[in-house]
């Protein structure tokens, strides 16, 4: 598991905590926002 600063993009309802999110790795550098955003985690990045 890759941990990473938690991110997400203000037009998602899940942050991203994992490189290796692949739904977190389509978000384009320019839409990543620092932080949770108050959202809860990704599904994905909660298996992984």
């Amino acid at each position: 598991m890759a941990k990473v600063s938690p991110f997400h993009a203000e037009d998602s309802d899940v942050y991203h905590d994992n490189n290796q999110c692949t739904e977190g790795n389509n978000i384009e550098d320019r839409n990543r926002k620092s932080g949770t955003g108050g959202k809860r985690k990704c599904d994905h990045c909660k298996r992984l």
